[in-house]
């Protein structure tokens, strides 16, 4: 028996170029997906290599208002030099800054190609407190102890009677809120704060003591004392203000 075979019915030629046509289009769409692919990887290379960049890193940090702080400023801040000023957290920085004892507000700004500026507000320094021979701590106006120097400012009262502070330390809260109270023109007449049994005294070198009773309503008494003081035309050896709106002088 002789096999017959079946002859071969070849693909219509339309068909065949569709078929064609779909596996180009599929090979240029995998081609621009490696070409889009490729270009997102270089641009990432290049963004990290000019991150990384000597251009672009940090080489000078300026400090303003700091005063006697700006060591342990810059300590805090912990921005180095050579590190990358794109990567630096300005945030951060501002937030371990403001740990700082004294510093009320901070404001960290990159001033580019390879500047950072840290801008410091300090609570203002009301009074002294001794801290070890020839030392002197800086008490701010929520009687933390700010910094330590070798000699007070002038104009300052000095806290007698509290114990010697190292920074970050605080004074009584009594004496504290005393030398915050006091006026600057009454501040700077004042040489010593100290806390009495019978309350607060402030004295007065060549002046009158001034007694303040306990720790309230603080402000009022300090202006109390401050007008009845400016006011004086005989010598007085104390004023009373422990009652603000009823001074005594005598």
């Amino acid at each position: 028996m002789t096999a017959v075979t079946a002859p071969r019915i070849g693909m219509d030629r339309r068909v065949r170029a569709r078929r064609v046509a779909v596996q180009r289009a599929a090979g240029r769409r995998r081609l621009h997906r490696l070409l889009v692919a490729a270009g997102i990887l270089t641009t990432v290379l290049v963004a990290v290599a000019v991150a990384l960049s000597p251009l672009l890193a940090v080489h000078t940090v300026v400090v303003d208002g700091a005063g006697t702080q700006r060591a342990d400023i810059l300590r805090a801040a912990g921005v180095s030099s050579g590190q990358p000023i794109l990567l630096l957290d300005a945030g951060a920085v501002a937030a371990a800054v403001e740990q700082v004892p004294g510093v009320a507000s901070v404001h960290v700004t990159r001033h580019f190609p390879s500047t950072v500026t840290i801008q410091v507000a300090l609570e203002p320094t009301v009074a002294t407190v001794a801290a070890g021979p020839g030392r002197v701590a800086l008490i701010d106006t929520g009687g933390q102890a700010t910094a330590i120097v070798a000699r007070a400012p002038a104009g300052l009262p000095v806290l007698a009677g509290a114990p010697a502070l190292r920074v970050g330390r605080r004074v009584p809260a009594a004496l504290a809120g005393l030398a915050a109270a006091l006026p600057a023109t009454l501040r700077t007449r004042v040489s010593t704060l100290l806390a009495q049994p019978g309350g607060l005294t402030a004295l007065v070198p060549g002046g009158p003591q001034l007694r303040f009773g306990d720790a309230t309503n603080l402000a009022e008494k300090a202006q109390a004392a401050a007008a009845v003081l400016g006011a004086l035309v005989a010598p007085a050896h104390y004023i009373d203000v422990s009652v603000p709106n009823t001074p005594v002088a005598g």
